[in-house]
Formats: structure tokens, C-alpha cells, sequence
């Protein structure tokens, strides 16, 4: 019964994996922006990944990559997701990259066309707003 349980345990641990999201804003001081690490499901897709991110920012407000604005901007979902359409909006810049079998980042994901996609272990996403004129 013992063993069960740990191929049980090895099992889920092998189905967890690492997204790292970098988020910036083109605005003085913001350009170098703040970089976020969720462990994620297997099967988890952008807006399950990016869930987390705000999550952590709802339990660790400061660690924000600028301040959460009362009654306007409440997660980083709402800057990024449309969530009438279930796409990413049209004026976030979108660099998703998973590792290829050298560790390189020259796996492209294809957030744009299918929000949906599994994204690729170890991927690392770069998210910037449009920060207007």
C-alpha cells in the first residue's frame, strides 16, 4: 500500500510545471518590470497561469509591478484578457516561448490564435501593456 501511494505522489509531482510570466510597461521606471514564477497543472493554459500570478498579488499586494488601482485595475487578468472573447487584447505585447530539446526558447506558443494552448514547460512569457499616449 506504501508503494502505491508514493507512484501516486511521483505521478502528480511530475505533472506540475514551472511558467514564468515577465511583465513590463513601456513608462519610466517600469521598463524593466518584475518577473512572476506559478506552478502550474500539466494541462493549465495562459489564463489559468496568469490566475496564480494574481493571486499571489491579491496575498502580496507590494509585489505588484506598480499599484493594483482602486475601482480601475483590480489583476493582471483584466489588463491582458478579454474575457468576453477569450483572447489576449489586440495591444499587449506577446512574446511566449517554451524550451526547445537544447533549453533554448525557440518554441513558439501560439497564445494569440488559441488562448487554449497547453503551454510548454519551463516557457517563459513576456507580457507588456500598451501604456497609451
Amino acid at each position: 500500500m506504501i508503494n502505491y501511494q508514493i507512484e501516486n505522489f511521483k505521478e502528480v509531482l511530475i505533472k506540475i510545471k514551472k511558467i514564468t510570466f515577465k511583465i513590463s510597461i513601456p513608462v519610466s521606471g517600469l521598463q524593466e518590470g518584475k518577473e512572476f514564477i506559478v506552478h502550474i497543472k500539466d494541462d493549465a493554459t495562459f489564463v489559468e497561469a496568469l490566475a496564480l500570478v494574481d493571486k499571489y498579488i491579491f496575498e502580496n499586494p507590494k509585489e505588484s509591478i506598480f499599484p493594483i488601482f482602486d475601482g480601475y485595475i483590480h489583476n493582471y487578468l483584466q489588463l491582458f484578457w478579454n474575457p468576453e472573447d477569450n483572447t489576449i487584447y489586440n495591444d499587449i505585447g506577446l512574446m511566449p516561448y517554451g524550451p526547445d530539446k537544447e533549453g533554448k526558447l525557440r518554441k513558439f506558443m501560439p497564445l494569440r490564435d488559441n488562448i487554449d494552448f497547453i503551454l510548454y514547460p519551463d516557457s517563459i512569457i513576456d507580457l507588456q501593456p500598451d501604456s497609451g499616449c
